[in-house]
């Protein structure tokens, strides 16, 4: 029972708001309450429970207003302060003062007036007087503590910066108003029951709200005062919280058609279109079109009016609200605040975010690009005018923005573009002529409108991308700073290679040495630096020099991260995890769909060409073909991944179709390698496809024709000429070139019968002092890798250490491997030593005492030869052969128990 009436108790606080909670008051109109008070313990309050809730219905509840609570809070404000001046306080005095300031604008968002209540006049005033006379009395200053004398000054300060009320504080010294006069200004609260309070509050969020006072009146009484006053009004909401964004934003459209001259048209066309930015205040998402839009359009008649009116200056530090109110004189020099340069970046950024947003897949991403052309003119026209006054220090800002929009688009697309603008053109000529004011009328409100833009009529492109390109390029290179330089010389280059100029665009990045510093750039300049990259490969391709694509496309596959180099995507991996904010960040530099490279191209370009440089290292060396190869990726998925699999199916991906390919070529089989290569998908992809492809086939040709004589020479006594051209389809000239190529290099061993046209060849034999050799230097390569396998074994601590595979060797019982079998068919019959630097128990040195007797290691303690172990394969005096065969069935571990703790490692086979 206790519990039901505790609930309904504490239910008739919830019904309101939680932050007024502390200033509701109740009264009980029944009697009888002072003896509840009296009682003590838990039946006293129960009773008090009981009472209040049998006469729930005769209690009646003041409900106070918003306005009433927010000026009693602002009240008990005052007092705080009054009580802080008695102490001579003036630490706390300015926590107080920061706190009434801070009450006085949740204050003011309820009254809905322009001026404060007089409380806080009052308390003004009152802190003003006292701060002058503590500030005169020397005698109680130098009695004041050295915080409380530096809280006096700071707040003498404060308080001659703080002059946002000095009329009403004036005409409150002038006629002081009494408290009590005061409190009766101020409304009673009433007495409701609580189903009147709830409707009262539903009617009073249903009212319309009150109609500015200008937007009743008829434009033509409307002067330049009211006009900057209705403007200061604005500015000076703008940014607080609970202010309505879009209602500032219709108020300052409506003002643009009402200004008065033209300095005054640009004042508010300026703050509406940064006003229109602020509607979209997050950089994860993008403005709408409409208010992108809207923004195009009142930029493009600012710098109608600025054309027109050369006597009104845009600058950065002005002032955003003018001192004076009064109109200019005509062609007087105005200074408005504007910044045309941050506009145009801020514009350009949004229409970049909305790219990266909308499907590319969609009709509204092919509209969207059709909104280039407005930025195109507009972004031109900021640039002349910065051109006209001189302002080189935006410029270049400007410049390098329509470089950005130039650089990627190849002639089709620039052509195709300028075709559009064209087209725009003439649409808004003809509307205009036909008397329709579609193209340049825009609506009050125009936030969520979509406005008709019109291209200006003066704004050309010019006929070649190229020139129009290089005018912009200069500019930048001009007046830029380094990283506008950098960008630029990158954009320019990537121009070239996509219209086939690569030595030109290969000089320019070695003689602009951006690879040594791109490093140090931010991370947009880097992603730039990769496309030019992959931009270079592909024009390196398409011109037949695969060397150099190679060379360029290979250092982007070498980090396998080509998505996050090029910003075309992201990759999820199992061994790296993002945070959100790192996965927020990467999405913001993904570049648009339109101006990706295609990855799939970009990835047969890599592997074909690692396949016509490697086919013929692979035929010549094909057992150490890894370790000379120069792809190292293309070579592990060649050998590792396909040569292991037991059946092979038809190819699906790109590097199915390049393996295939390879396998054919590595036999000479060049036709069927071609026709692996043309099945590829993405040849639709590559301009001037028929040429490419006609260059390919050359291109394996003439490395068929390498690859064939690398793996089938020795087998042959003679080669036919003819026979030859016939297999590859060669004319004699590539044939014999090819061939006598490879005869100087020793590529292969023969020579050229001229009167047969032959190729005779040599098949040289090895001696056998040449296979021992052989096999010496094998020996000795495997002794040098088990040498550096155990000292690193001992250096990181741990002696049983695995090999590289991953595994351990068999060990024999008690932890030895027999080894007695090898050294009794070599006819050894030396002790076993071990040594400490790397030597190893059962591997014999090779020492200054030949073969047989005793042996020490030569060997260094890193593998080397430079130096000795000094421990190692110690030479012992010579035993009789019972104590040799009792030594060699119990061998000492001496010299690695005494480092490692007497720990037997596992045995190295002898060589």
């Amino acid at each position: 029972m206790s519990n039901v009436i505790q609930s309904r108790f504490w239910a008739g606080g919830s019904s309101d708001d939680a932050s007024d909670s502390d200033s509701e008051e109740y009264e009980s109109k029944g009697s009888g309450s002072s003896s509840e008070e009296e009682g003590a313990g838990a039946g006293g309050n129960r009773m008090f429970f009981l009472d209040s809730d049998t006469d729930s219905d005769e209690v009646r509840r003041v409900v106070r207003s918003a306005k009433d609570k927010r000026i009693e809070e602002l009240k008990v404000v005052c007092d705080e302060m009054r009580n802080k001046m008695k102490i001579n306080d003036w630490t706390s005095i300015q926590t107080v003062f920061d706190k009434l300031n801070r009450q006085l604008e949740r204050t003011l968002k309820v009254t809905a007036k322009p001026t404060p209540p007089l409380a806080y006049i009052r308390v003004m005033v009152e802190l003003e007087d006292f701060l002058e006379e503590m500030w005169g009395n020397k005698e109680a200053k130098k009695k004041m503590s050295p915080t409380n004398q530096r809280a006096l000054n700071t707040m003498r300060q404060r308080l001659a910066k703080h002059v946002v009320y000095e009329k009403e504080m004036a005409a409150f010294r002038a006629d002081p108003v009494s408290t009590d006069e005061e409190e009766e200004e101020e409304p009673e609260s009433s007495s409701f029951d609580e189903d009147d309070d709830l409707e009262a509050i539903e009617e009073a969020s249903r009212a319309p709200k009150k109609k500015d006072k200008i937007l009743s009146m008829e434009p033509k009484d409307i002067t330049h005062e009211m006009v900057a006053e209705k403007l200061s009004e604005i500015l000076q909401s703008r940014g607080k919280r609970g202010t309505d964004r879009q209602e500032q934003v219709e108020m300052l459209t409506y003002l643009a058609t009402v200004a008065k001259g033209p300095a005054q048209v640009v004042q508010v066309l300026s703050h509406l279109v940064s006003s229109l930015f602020d509607l979209n205040p997050s950089m994860a998402s993008h403005m709408k079109v409409s208010q992108w839009k809207s923004c195009t359009s009142y930029m493009l008649q600012m710098l109608e009016i600025l054309s027109d009116n050369p006597n009104i200056k845009l600058e950065e530090d002005a002032e955003q609200v003018p001192e004076s109110a009064e109109e200019p004189e005509e062609g007087a020099e105005v200074k408005v605040w504007c910044s045309l340069v941050a506009f145009i970046e801020r514009l350009d950024d949004e229409l970049f975010k909305s790219l990266q947003v909308i499907d590319p897949h969609t009709h509204e991403y092919l509209e969207r690009l059709k909104d280039e052309p407005f930025f195109l003119a507009l972004a031109q026209r900021v640039s002349e005018y910065l051109t006209s006054k001189e302002d080189f220090k935006g410029l270049p800002r400007v410049a390098l923005r329509l470089v950005e929009h130039y650089y990627y688009k190849v002639d089709s697309v620039y052509n195709a573009m300028r075709k559009l603008t064209l087209e725009q053109q003439q649409a808004a000529e003809e509307a205009a002529e036909e008397g329709g004011e579609e193209g340049g009328e825009e609506e009050e409100g125009a936030a969520d409108t979509k406005p008709i833009l019109k291209v200006p009529a003066n704004f050309t492109m010019d006929e070649d991308a190229h020139n129009a390109l290089q005018v912009l390029v200069a500019s930048v290179f001009k007046h830029g700073d380094e990283r506008a330089k950098a960008r630029a010389m990158l954009c320019s280059i990537f121009h070239k290679c996509i219209h086939e100029d690569f030595y030109t665009a290969r000089d320019w990045m070695l003689m602009s040495h951006l690879q040594d510093n791109v490093q140090l750039m931010d991370i947009s300049t880097q992603i730039l630096y990769n496309r030019t990259i992959a931009q270079m490969g592909l024009c390196a391709f398409r011109a037949g020099l695969i060397p150099e694509a190679h060379a360029c496309v290979g250092e982007l596959y070498s980090s396998g991260r080509v998505k996050e180099l090029l910003a075309q995507g992201m990759t999820m991996s199992r061994y790296q995890e993002k945070t959100p904010e790192q996965e927020k960040l990467e999405r913001r530099r993904q570049m648009p769909f339109h101006m990706h490279i295609n990855l799939e191209l970009l990835e047969s370009v890599h592997l074909i060409s690692a396949m016509l440089l490697e086919a013929p290292n692979l035929a010549a060396n094909p057992l150490d073909a890894p370790r000379r190869t120069s792809s190292k990726p293309f070579i592990s998925w060649l050998l590792n991944n396909y040569q292991s699999h037991t059946y092979l199916g038809p190819p699906e991906n790109v590097k199915d179709h390049v393996v295939a390919a390879t396998r054919a070529l590595l036999t000479g089989d060049w036709r069927n390698s071609y026709k692996y290569i043309c099945a590829l998908p993405c040849w639709s992809l590559m301009p001037k496809q028929a040429e490419v492809l006609e260059m390919l086939k050359g291109k394996l040709q003439e490395e068929g024709l390498r690859t064939y004589l690398f793996a089938y020479a020795s087998q042959y006594s003679s080669l036919s000429l003819d026979q030859l051209c016939t297999m590859f389809e060669l004319n004699p000239q590539k044939v014999g070139s090819i061939s006598s190529r490879m005869i100087i290099n020793d590529e292969i061993h023969g020579a050229w019968d001229q009167p047969t046209s032959t190729i005779v060849m040599h098949n040289i034999e090895a001696t056998k002092l040449q296979s021992a050799a052989v096999q010496f230097s094998d020996k000795v390569s495997m002794l040098l890798e088990m040498n550096e396998r155990a000292l690193r074994a001992i250096r990181t601590g741990n002696i049983h250490e695995a090999d590289d595979d991953g595994g351990h060797a068999p060990r024999r019982r008690g932890g030895w491997d027999d080894h007695g079998r090898a050294d009794r068919h070599r006819g050894n019959k030396a002790r076993m030593g071990s040594g400490r630097g790397g030597g190893l128990p059962g591997v014999r040195g090779w020492g200054r005492g030949g073969y047989g007797g005793q042996r020490g290691s030569r060997f260094g303690e890193g593998g080397g030869y430079d130096r000795g172990f000094q421990a190692g394969f110690r030479q012992q005096p010579q035993q009789p052969p019972s104590q040799q065969s009792q030594q060699q069935q119990q061998p000492s571990m001496s010299s690695l128990g005494s480092l490692r703790g007497r720990q037997q490692p596992r045995r190295v086979p002898a060589v």
